[in-house]
């Protein structure tokens, strides 16, 4: 609590403390990261989607807590009339979960352990990096630049901090192979700020992030036979195709200029014209 009311000074418009708070943002998730593996050993959670799953939800939380206490980024998870739609589209919704469990019946603890491993990444991730990182460097470049180029700063900063802290996956893979994936998750951060800013919710990026993760992690952990690309350069092309792929997606979506997330955060007197 000290720490934080040491820095929660009043900021103007030519103001560092947006950085600031991105670093802190960063350093959170970056500790907890590297912190929570030992401690999980310790009870007896050696690696495995069980101490991930310990993992990523102790990593949210730490990361609300921040947000709470100190970055206080209003981020909505859900758009308004979640509540409506959900009692609109209920007896769908039911019969495509029956539907995907029947499909997924031969190896359903795979699928279930996938959907929970996956769906706690993508909230985590979304949270972090569009919902706190991304927002509070758009507010900060729309103080001083204009609307286009504050929107495409933002977005390719906060993809470069998303992709950068794939960079500790160095501790476990090949040079080669982080660095594609490096490579292809700018091209996604990317797409899920440019989600994020057209919906003005997380649940569209989150919903994108877990059918991303969600297809890597069932598929990695029903097949026995080893993946087509398993090579530098089959990784890279692969890579470069999915990288050209999300960033031809999230620039259709920004030449439609309907940014809902603008709005919202002009309403809320956070950003000024």
């Amino acid at each position: 609590m000290v720490l934080f009311q040491l820095l929660a000074f009043k900021e103007d418009e030519n103001s560092a403390m947006p950085f600031i708070k991105v670093a802190i943002t960063v350093a959170c998730y970056l500790i907890t990261l590297f912190l929570m593996p030992p401690l999980t050993a310790v009870f007896g959670m050696h690696a495995g989607p069980v101490q991930v799953i310990v993992t990523e939800s102790l990593m949210l939380l730490a990361v609300l807590i921040l947000n709470r206490l100190y970055i206080k980024q209003h981020i909505r998870l859900l758009p308004t009339n979640t509540m409506s739609e959900l009692r609109k589209n209920g007896v769908p919704l039911g019969l495509t979960i029956i539907v995907l469990l029947i499909f997924f019946r031969n190896h359903l603890n795979q699928f279930l352990i996938s959907l929970l491993l996956s769906l706690i990444v993508a909230i985590t991730e979304e949270y972090t990096f569009r919902g706190i990182i991304f927002t509070t460097l758009l507010s900060r470049c729309l103080k001083q630049f204009t609307t286009i180029r504050a929107t495409i700063a933002a977005m390719i900063a906060a993809a470069l901090i998303f992709a950068a802290m794939h960079l500790t996956n160095l501790l476990s893979q090949p040079v080669w192979s982080v660095f594609c994936q490096v490579l292809y998750v700018i091209g996604l951060g990317l797409l899920l700020a440019a989600i994020y800013l057209i919906t003005g919710n997380l649940l569209g990026a989150i919903g994108v992030h877990w059918l991303i993760d969600f297809s890597s992690f069932y598929s990695q952990g029903v097949n026995s036979v080893p993946s087509v690309i398993n090579g530098p350069v089959e990784a890279l092309l692969k890579g470069l195709f999915l990288d050209a792929l999300f960033i031809g997606i999230a620039t259709f979506i920004l030449i439609s200029k309907r940014w809902k997330l603008l709005h919202l955060l002009d309403n809320e007197n956070k950003i000024g014209r």
